[in-house]
């Protein structure tokens, strides 16, 4: 092996270890969440004034199907890219969440992974990007006469 080569691949084993706790660093931290737990129901009802802030999401397709909308829960988390914070979700179901990162560009986003187990099961595993501030919703777990809702802000 040449000695030029020879310099190349040393000086690389010397800065991939850096490069790799760039990385890490970069996915490090944790982030602010509110987790909102939400009945909808088709039938005519109201919006819980409790999530007025989501009033104007929740009435937008595709969550314009259902008309009423009423808080069960909410979770204040410190959400943590190391292990995932969790929190109750009704019907004996548990929710997980986790800070993967930062995505950078004209504007910060947050890249968080959600998972809703029922035990062993996965009903949801995603990973989603949303604006620092912003809310992701997602519904479709079946609860009562309605489906659950899940609504997650978060921010730096």
């Amino acid at each position: 092996m040449g000695e030029p080569l020879r310099r190349l691949l040393c000086a690389l084993a010397l800065l991939l270890p850096g490069l790799a706790l760039a990385e890490t660093q970069q996915a490090a931290g944790s982030v602010q969440c509110t987790v909102r737990i939400i009945h909808a129901r088709s039938e005519d009802g109201e919006v819980d004034p409790r999530l007025a802030p989501l009033r104007p999401q929740l009435s937008r397709p595709p969550m314009s199907s259902w008309r009423s909308f009423r808080l069960l829960q909410q979770h204040e988390l410190r959400v943590g890219s190391e292990a995932p914070s969790t929190f109750a979700v009704p019907g004996e179901h548990e929710g997980a969440l986790q800070f993967q990162g930062k995505v950078e560009g004209s504007k910060v986003r947050l890249r968080l992974r959600l998972e809703i187990r029922d035990g062993r099961a996965r009903l949801l595993n995603t990973v989603f990007v949303i604006d620092d501030g912003g809310t992701m919703l997602h519904g479709g777990i079946r609860h009562g006469d309605g489906v659950l809702v899940t609504g997650i802000t978060c921010r730096l």
